[in-house]
C-alpha cells in the first residue's frame, strides 16, 4: 500500500505540472487580451502597453511560468538589488505584502514623486515614516553620456529655443557628458561633480512653465482619449488587423458606429448609412462585410480625426510650435466650411481647454471661444479665437521648451526596488518610452517623462504556497478561490448526499426488477432527467417553485460571505436542479452493473444452492455491483465541485464553476492556474478514494 499512495503521490505532482504548462501555453495562444478586458476599448495602444508592463505580461511566458511554478523573489528579482525580502500580513486589508528589508530589521517600499524617490518605511516597533530617499539613485554612465549625447545633438537642430537658452542649455549638457565619461571617477565623485552642472540648469527652469507644460500634457491625454479618436484608432485596428476580432471589441465598435452615424448624417447621408450598414454586420457576425464596408468609410473618418490627432502629438512632443501650426491650419478652413468637421473639432477644443484654464487661463479662454465658434458654425469668431490662441502658444514657446529641454538635459537615475504594488520594480528619472499614468484629476492617461520602466511581479510560486495574483482583480487568488471553493463544497457535498443514496437505492430496484412496471418507470424517470439540458432543468424549477408557487428563492444573493448559511432556502433549486441532472445517470449506471452481476456464475451458483433471493442480491451481488457505480460516483465528485457552472450561472451562484469560467474569460491565467491545480487534486484524490474503496469491496484487490 505504502508503495501504491508514493506512486500516487508522483502521479499527482507530475498531472499538475502537465496541466499548469498546457494552460499556459493555452492561454498565451487563444484569443482575447486581459489588458484590453480591464482597462476597455477606450484604451490607447500605448496605455495598453504601459499596464500590460505594469502586470508583468510583457515578459517572456517561459519567466511568467517559472515565476508562477517557484517564484520570482530569488530567481528573477534578486540578481537586481542585494536587499533580502520579507513578506507581512497586511492590517488594513489581509493581504500579504512585500517590503525590502534593511539591516536594523526596517520594512521599505518605495513610489516615485516628479523626479524624488520617496521610502515608505515600517519600522521594528510598528511606527510608520515617508521620506525623501535620493540617495539610493544609481547612474549608467555609458548609456546616460550616450543619451545626453543624442540630445544635444537634437538641441543644435532645435528651433524652439532661444539662440540664448539653446547655447546655455547645451554648455551644460556638454559638461555632463564630460563628466560621464571620465572612468577615474567612483560614484561618490561622479554624483558629487554632476550636481553643478546640474544646478546650473535648473537655474534656466520656469516653475510656472513646468506646470503649464504638465497642463499641455494633460490636454493632450485629452484629446488623444476623444471619442472620435478613439473609435477611428479601433476602426482602423479592425481593418488593418488579420483574422475575425473578439465579440466584445466588434459589439463596442458597432455601438460607437451607431453613435457616431447620428451626426454624420446631417452632412454626409452616404457616410452615415455606411456606418450603420458596417455595424449591422457586425452585429450580426458577418466581419468579412463589416470589414469591406470600413475599408470605404475608414478615410473620412481619419479625417475628421486628423485635427485632434495632430494636437494630441504635437503637445505630446513637447512642439509648441508645430501646435501653432496646426491651429494656424484650423483657420483656413474650407470654403464652403465642413459643417461637421467643425462641429467635431469645437467640442474637442473645448474639452482640451478646461485642463489648461488654471495654468493657462488665456490660451484656455481663446480654445473655449475657437471651440464653440466651430461647434455653431460661426467661422469669423473661430477665425479670430484660433489666431489668438496660436499666437499665445507662439509667445510662450520657448520658455515651455526650455523647460522641456531642462528635464531633458539632466542625468537620468535608476534604481529597482519594491513598489506599493508587490512588484520589483525599475525606476528611471529619464527615458524615451511613453510612460503612461492615470492622473490624478479626471482619470485621464498622461504621458510621463520619469517612472516605473520594468515590472516583475513578486511571487513565492506554487511550490511555497502562493498561488500568485488574479490579473483581473489584482488581489491573491487564493483569498478568493477560498471561498469559491467552500461555496461549491457545500453545494457539492448537499447534492451528492442527495443523489448518491438516491441514484444507488433506484438503480438497485430496476435491476433487480428488470422489465417490470417498476423498472421501466425508473429507467424513463433517469433517461428524461438525463437528456434534458442543465439550464433547462433549473429554469423548469425556478418557474415552478420561485414564481408559480414563490416557495423558494429562484436565485442566490450572496451580500456577504456568510449569506449561505444565513439563508439557507438559496440552495433549494440549485440542489434539486443538480439531484435530477446527476441522479437518473448514476440510477443507469448502477442499473446496469446489477443486471450484468445478476447474469454472472457465481451467482447463478448461489441461487442453485437454496440461497434466498434476498441473501443472494445483499450478500453476494449488491458489494460486486457497486465497481462500476463507485467510479462513477467518485468522477462526479469532481464534476460537481467544477463542472456546474450553468447551474451556477442561472442560479448566480459565486462557486468554483463561475470562477473558472469568469477568469477564462478574461484569460486571468494564474486565477485559472489556481483552479485548475484545486480540481487536479481533487481528481486525483477522488480516484485514490475509489482505489481504496475497490479493496473494500472485493477482497482480491490489494495494492502492493
Amino acid at each position: 500500500m505504502a508503495k501504491f499512495l508514493v506512486r500516487r503521490f508522483f502521479s499527482l505532482i507530475l498531472t499538475m505540472l502537465l496541466v499548469s504548462m498546457v494552460i499556459f501555453v493555452v492561454a498565451e495562444i487563444v484569443p482575447g487580451d486581459v489588458v484590453r478586458h480591464i482597462l476597455g476599448q477606450f484604451a490607447t495602444p500605448e496605455q495598453e502597453a504601459s499596464y500590460r508592463k505594469q502586470l508583468g505580461l510583457d515578459r517572456p511566458v517561459w519567466q511568467r511560468y517559472l515565476s508562477w511554478l517557484v517564484g520570482s523573489d530569488w530567481l528573477f528579482v534578486r540578481p537586481h538589488f542585494d536587499m533580502p525580502l520579507a513578506q507581512t500580513v497586511s492590517a488594513e486589508t489581509g493581504f500579504e505584502q512585500w517590503w525590502a528589508e534593511e539591516p536594523d530589521g526596517t520594512l521599505v517600499r518605495w513610489r516615485m514623486d516628479g523626479h524624488d524617490l520617496i521610502a515608505l518605511r515600517r519600522h521594528p516597533d510598528g511606527s510608520r515614516s515617508e521620506s525623501v530617499d535620493n540617495e539610493r539613485w544609481q547612474i549608467d554612465r555609458e548609456a546616460e553620456a550616450e543619451r545626453l549625447t543624442q540630445f544635444r545633438d537634437e538641441l543644435v537642430a532645435s528651433v524652439q529655443l532661444t539662440a540664448p537658452d539653446r547655447e546655455a542649455v547645451v554648455g551644460h549638457v556638454d559638461q555632463l557628458i564630460h563628466i560621464l565619461r571620465d572612468d577615474q571617477l567612483s560614484d561618490a565623485e561622479l554624483t558629487a561633480q554632476i550636481d553643478g552642472p546640474e544646478q546650473a540648469l535648473d537655474t534656466l527652469l520656469d516653475l510656472e512653465a513646468a506646470r503649464q507644460r504638465e497642463a499641455l500634457q494633460t490636454a493632450s491625454a485629452v484629446l488623444a482619449q476623444a471619442d472620435l479618436v478613439r473609435t477611428v484608432t479601433a476602426l482602423e485596428d479592425f481593418v488593418e488587423g488579420p483574422g475575425s476580432a473578439g465579440q466584445d471589441e466588434r459589439d463596442w465598435l458597432a455601438g460607437r458606429l451607431g453613435l457616431l452615424a447620428a451626426p454624420v448624417s446631417r452632412t454626409r447621408p452616404e457616410l452615415a448609412d455606411e456606418l450603420r450598414q458596417a455595424a449591422s454586420s457586425l452585429r450580426e457576425g458577418r466581419v468579412g462585410d463589416a470589414r469591406g464596408v470600413l475599408d470605404q468609410a475608414v478615410g473620412p473618418l481619419q479625417e475628421l480625426a486628423q485635427t485632434a490627432r495632430d494636437l494630441s502629438q504635437a503637445l505630446a512632443d513637447d512642439d509648441y510650435l508645430g501646435t501653432a501650426n496646426v491651429l494656424d491650419g484650423l483657420v483656413e478652413l474650407s470654403d464652403p466650411p465642413d459643417e461637421l468637421k467643425m462641429s467635431i473639432v469645437g467640442r474637442q477644443l473645448e474639452e482640451a481647454a478646461r485642463e489648461l484654464t488654471r495654468h493657462l487661463p488665456e490660451f484656455a479662454v481663446s480654445l473655449t471661444e475657437a471651440g464653440a465658434g466651430l461647434a455653431e458654425g460661426d467661422a469669423v469668431a473661430a477665425d479670430a479665437a484660433l489666431a489668438e490662441a496660436a499666437s499665445i502658444l507662439r509667445d510662450r514657446g520657448p520658455v515651455l521648451a526650455r523647460s522641456a529641454a531642462v528635464e531633458r538635459g539632466k542625468v537620468g537615475r535608476f534604481f529597482w526596488g519594491v513598489d506599493t504594488g508587490n512588484r520589483a520594480t525599475l525606476w528611471q528619472t529619464q527615458t524615451d518610452e511613453d510612460l503612461w499614468m492615470r492622473s490624478l484629476g479626471a482619470g485621464w492617461w498622461v504621458r510621463q517623462p520619469a517612472g516605473p520602466v520594468e515590472y516583475i511581479p513578486l511571487t513565492k510560486g506554487l511550490v511555497r504556497g502562493d498561488f500568485g495574483e488574479s490579473i483581473r482583480t489584482r488581489q491573491p487568488v487564493i483569498a478568493q478561490l477560498a471561498l469559491r471553493v467552500r461555496n461549491s463544497a457545500i453545494l457539492a457535498g448537499i447534492a451528492f448526499g442527495m443523489i448518491m443514496p438516491l441514484a444507488l437505492v433506484m438503480g438497485l430496484i430496476a435491476g433487480v426488477n428488470e422489465g417490470k412496471l417498476i423498472d421501466r418507470v425508473l429507467s424513463l424517470f433517469g433517461l428524461v432527467t438525463t437528456s434534458s439540458p442543465n439550464f433547462a432543468t433549473g429554469v423548469f424549477l425556478i418557474l415552478i417553485f420561485a414564481i408559480r408557487l414563490q416557495l423558494f428563492p429562484g436565485a442566490t444573493v450572496f451580500t456577504d460571505p456568510r449569506a449561505i448559511f444565513r439563508n439557507p432556502q438559496m440552495l433549494v433549486l440549485p440542489v434539486a436542479t443538480l439531484t435530477l441532472i446527476d441522479c437518473g445517470y448514476v440510477m443507469r449506471i448502477t442499473r446496469a452493473s446489477m443486471l450484468e452481476v445478476l447474469d454472472s456464475q457465481y451467482i447463478r451458483t448461489a441461487t442453485l444452492k437454496g440461497l434466498s433471493r434476498r441473501r443472494v442480491i445483499f450478500r453476494h451481488a449488491f458489494r460486486n455491483a457497486l465497481m462500476a457505480p463507485i467510479t462513477v460516483i467518485m468522477l462526479h465528485v469532481n464534476w460537481l465541485l467544477g463542472g456546474i457552472v450553468v447551474v451556477e450561472a442561472i442560479f448566480g451562484f459565486p462557486g468554483l464553476g463561475t470562477y473558472i469560467l469568469t477568469s477564462a474569460l478574461y484569460k486571468d491565467v494564474f486565477a485559472i492556474e489556481a483552479a485548475a491545480m484545486v480540481m487536479v487534486i481533487l481528481a486525483v484524490g477522488t480516484q485514490l478514494v475509489a482505489d481504496i474503496i475497490y479493496t473494500f469491496l472485493n477482497p482480491r484487490i490489494r495494492y502492493a
